[in-house]
Formats: C-alpha cells, structure tokens, sequence
C-alpha cells in the first residue's frame, strides 16, 4: 500500500503547487481573489477538466481547450515539483502536515523567484511563523550544531550586506534551520548550489555574468532531494 500513498501525496502536492502558481500569477492583480480560473490570454473561465494537475496539460496537448494557445510549460514542471516534494511524507502526521505549510510557502517564493527574481515577504510569514515557534529548539542544540549554524550564517548575512545574495535567501535559511535543524540546512544549501552549478555547466554558453540568478527556485530542489532522508 505505499505505492498507494506515494501516489496519493504526488496528486495532493501537485494540487497545492497549481494553487501556488496560480497564487503567483495573481498576486498584484486587482482580480486576486477571484474564485475563478481562466485561460491567460482569452480569459475564458476554466471548467473542471481544465485543472487537473498534469493530466489536463497532457489530455489538452499543452494547448488551452478554448483558444488553442500552447499552457505556459511552467505550469506542469511546477505541479510536477510540488508533487514530488510530497511524496515522503506520512499526512497523517501533524509534523509532516507543518512541513507541507514550510514546503508551500517556500515553494510561492521559488516561482516569484524564478520570474522576476524577487518575492514578497508574506509569502513566507507562514514558514516564518512555524520557525519561530521552534525557536525554543535552540536551548537543545548541541556544541556541533552551533559549529553547522554560525559560521554559514554569518557568510549568507556577509553575502547579503555586499547586496551579493538577497535577504530571501537567508531568511529561508533560517527558516530551515530551526523549523528542521543546522545540518539539514546546510545539506538543502549544498544540494541547491550543486544543482545550479551544474544548471551552469550545460548552460555556460549561454550565462550571463550580469543576469540575476533566481537561486531559491534551486533551494525548493534541495529541500525535495534532501527530504526523504531527513
């Protein structure tokens, strides 16, 4: 039965990964909270067959069902994400169900991140609210786990005062720290740096030294790799 259940959380996290993107397609738009989903250029409004995470690109043909417009690609690799960031985890349990908020919240930051290489901070008050929460963790923290935490964290603030890194990233590396701890942290860090360093080698040719680098949308990729082993 655990096939069944890795499918059920792929279907789940693809589900709320859509309503991320979907979030972020709206978020300055005065039709925010507009209950309705609607194609981006004729602006018809999307029936139910329209939505399904994944299954309606691929029955749809990657075109909207009404104007015949391709789906922006962006859409499934994001449903796809958010799917596998759900898989290992047990939803019936209420740590797991926190994680799922941290995975949401960090995940609206990635796609903002992507696009324009910024987000708007309450799009992480609900990780951020959750950390704090954990604050009290730190009085268990051993001699090791201040030696994982310190140092890495006065680079990022070093980084982000030379305006080398942006303030986002920090804050989610806090977030990670004490919703999870030190070590998982820096091996969510690590994991997202190699994973750009290798975006970098296929796309050296075409990398420009004075092009932004969204790296948050590689932290997401990380935290997925390194979740299952947490």
């Amino acid at each position: 039965m655990e096939w069944f259940y890795s499918i059920t959380n792929f279907l789940i996290g693809a589900c709320v990964a859509s309503h991320a993107a979907l979030i972020c397609d709206r978020f300055d738009q005065a039709n925010f909270w507009s209950p309705h989903s609607y194609c981006q250029i004729c602006y018809t409004e999307l029936g139910l067959l329209d939505e399904i995470p994944l299954i309606s690109y691929l029955f749809l043909h990657g075109k909207c069902r009404y104007c015949h417009n391709p789906i922006p690609v962006k859409l499934p690799i994001i449903e796809a994400f958010g799917g596998f960031s759900f898989i290992s985890l047990d939803l019936s349990q209420s740590n797991d169900l926190l994680t799922c908020i941290i995975l949401f919240s960090i995940l609206l930051a990635a796609i903002c991140d992507f696009e324009v290489q910024e987000f708007h901070l309450v799009m992480i008050l609900p990780a951020i609210f959750l950390a704090f929460i954990r604050l009290t963790s730190l009085s268990h923290y051993q001699l090791l786990d201040y030696l994982e935490f310190l140092p890495i964290s006065l680079l990022l603030i070093t980084f982000v005062w030379q305006h080398k890194l942006g303030s986002g990233d920090l804050i989610i590396y806090l977030v990670l720290v004490f919703f999870f701890s030190p070590h998982f942290a820096n091996l969510v860090f690590l994991t997202g740096s190699v994973c750009l360093i290798l975006y970098f080698c296929f796309q050296r040719k075409k990398y420009s030294t004075q092009k932004a680098v969204a790296f948050i949308p590689y932290l997401f990729l990380g935290l997925i790799l390194q979740l299952p082993f947490n």
